[in-house]
């Protein structure tokens, strides 16, 4: 990755906390098998990685966004040992799109409280990921003499 492409993720997940009002975000890559923490804010990506990857891994393969207010209640967190710990409780996330439709990955804010997000909360959301898809060129280095 490009040193100015990390220095944009890192821009934005530190800019969406701040903007959200919340303690830990996200921006992953998914791909077939698993997924990468590309940047975090409010703990270290491998440990997002470890707190999230059920809820990414499903907000990627739906295509849709996925909001929960209280993860130890819902199907998809109830029995994770991250929601068990107490680490996640509240989870929104959207996904990135490319040009052509293809899931690229998520963007995804966390917080260890119950929350009952505002649709205000969930357009900002919806907003940075826009911004984001647009001000990073997604497309993979050219190789040198290619």
């Amino acid at each position: 990755m490009r040193r100015s492409d990390q220095e944009k993720f890192d821009r934005f997940t530190e800019l969406a906390a701040r903007l959200l009002g919340v303690p830990i975000v996200s921006l992953s890559l998914v791909g077939p098998r698993h997924g990468v923490v590309m940047s975090s804010a409010g703990l270290p990506a491998p440990l997002v990685l470890l707190l999230a990857h059920g809820f990414s891994r499903h907000l990627a393969a739906s295509r849709q966004p996925l909001v929960i207010g209280d993860a130890r209640v819902h199907p998809l967190g109830a029995n994770t040992p991250a929601v068990r710990d107490g680490l996640v409780t509240a989870y929104a996330g959207v996904p990135l799109f490319d040009a052509r439709g293809r899931t690229l990955g998520t963007l995804c804010i966390m917080d260890t409280r119950p929350r009952t997000w505002t649709n205000d909360q969930l357009q900002r959301l919806h907003d940075v990921a826009w911004v984001l898809r647009n001000a990073v060129d997604w497309r993979a280095p050219k190789r040198p003499g290619a």
